[in-house]
């Protein structure tokens, strides 16, 4: 038989590119299941993962530092990232000057770079297939938009190096500007297979008629992963923080972001911190309950750190004893994902906390700080039950929680109908890739 399966006497080199940081739980899971579908199809594959944050990282394959830490690197503890505008000159000449080595003599010209980043640039020149990790990173941030353009430089950068380029679901957007939705499609044009995980995202693209570059709509990479179900490491945690498995309390799971450090546009965080306070306070006396915070992601930087606004609502329901309690260490993400299983209800920002809740059978309220929250669940038909951060308060997140909270069985039936349509959509993702790249050998 033809193809990747039957290639194992020459066993192709993947790289993996625009990946942020393994202390963000959700973007660590998107990584496990891209390279879990990668090596079904192509079993002999080795890995290099370009990271934002490559220290995180302890998985399989080698990580190398990303275009984006050439400029922005991470310091450990640091509170966010500081940009080193005087090194992106140098960027765009090294990268540039390898290129046209490669192509000219055969052989890329690292001239003055350090090791570090010629490591980035040999990962490369020597892959067989560049692909874009899945998640959401070609959206409008910032004045000029630097993350955006340095994620599209990063996809291009494959293209230039003669390299076949695939990205895996994403979502697009929100792109604010005219001239970055040119350069979006620009470069998409360069890919040989583009996957949406969302009907938000795919309206987009529709609307930028882009021709000639097969696309599909896949659900996100986290539907797929099997994780490691242990029931009992979950359980084990929760006990850890004072919840006995044995209680017939009603459980509320919730995750928050640090949006207002992470959005210069975002100045509603104590609005939407105190709307989280009156939903868990409701819950807890009105349903004789109890709610537990995860910190979903806990890094890199402060700005990223759920601990941050979950110790402040943490904070402000201390009368309430030990009925709210906070996850506050690193919990791997098969882990969170089983002790997500254990609550009855969930009220996540975070995207892939509400996704793991939702796999494990879970109903969900979920906050979308991004239209990508309400494109997953608009996808799984569960758009009421979104409230976009910018317009959440106490009164209407209190209304929503109870409403989930009464037709909570009712939204488990229907996960159930759902959930395997989805899974298995998300399984095809390597799948799709190693049919076109079978064509293209």
């Amino acid at each position: 038989m033809d193809g990747p399966r039957a290639q194992k006497d020459n066993p192709i080199k993947i790289l993996l590119v625009n990946l942020h940081s393994s202390y963000n739980a959700g973007d660590d899971a998107l990584t496990q299941e891209a390279i879990r579908q990668l090596t079904e199809q192509f079993p002999q594959a080795s890995f290099t993962l370009a990271l934002n944050d490559p220290a995180s990282y302890h998985g399989m394959g080698q990580a190398v530092e990303s275009f984006t830490y050439w400029v922005k690197p991470i310091a450990p503890d640091s509170t966010s990232a500081q940009w080193r505008w005087q090194a992106l000159p140098g960027l765009i000449a090294h990268s540039l000057l390898a290129v046209a080595g490669y192509h000219l003599t055969g052989h890329p010209w690292y001239w003055f770079l350090s090791p570090e980043r010629r490591a980035l640039l040999k990962a490369y020149f020597q892959a067989d297939m560049v692909v874009s990790a899945a998640g959401n990173f070609l959206y409008s941030s910032g004045i000029v938009g630097v993350p955006f353009l340095l994620a599209l430089f990063t996809i291009f950068y494959a293209w230039l190096a003669g390299k076949p380029v695939y990205m895996l679901p994403q979502t697009l957007g929100p792109i604010r500007r005219r001239r970055e939705r040119l350069l979006t499609k620009a470069v998409l044009t360069r890919v040989r297979l583009v996957m949406i995980r969302d009907p938000i995202s795919a309206e987009v693209w529709k609307t930028w008629n882009v021709r000639g570059v097969p696309w599909s709509l896949v659900p996100d990479l986290a539907f797929a992963w099997p994780g490691t179900q242990d029931t009992q490491e979950a359980r084990a945690l929760l006990a850890e923080y004072g919840l006995d498995s044995g209680s017939d309390r009603p459980r509320l799971g919730v995750t928050l972001i640090h949006w207002g450090a992470q959005s210069r546009t975002f100045a509603r965080q104590s609005v939407y911190e105190e709307a989280i306070e009156a939903a868990i306070r409701d819950f807890v006396t009105s349903c004789a309950g109890c709610a537990v915070l995860f910190a979903q992601v806990q890094g890199p930087t402060r700005a990223e750190d759920d601990r941050v606004p979950a110790r402040r609502v943490l904070a402000n329901l201390a009368d309430l004893s030990n009925r709210v309690v906070l996850v506050d260490r690193w919990v791997p993400p098969h882990v969170l994902r089983a002790a997500y299983s254990q609550m009855d209800l969930f009220l996540g920002t975070r995207l892939h906390s509400n996704i793991f809740a939702l796999t494990e059978g879970v109903p969900v309220i979920a906050i979308g700080y991004q239209y990508k929250t309400r494109g997953v669940m608009r996808l799984l038909g569960l758009e009421p039950w979104v409230l976009d951060i910018e317009q959440v308060n106490s009164e209407t997140l209190v209304h929503l929680l109870r409403a989930a909270w009464a037709e909570r069985e009712q939204t488990r039936a229907h996960l159930q109908r759902v959930l395997p349509w989805a899974q298995k959509l998300a399984c095809q993702a390597g799948a799709l890739i190693a049919s076109d790249f079978a064509q293209k050998r």
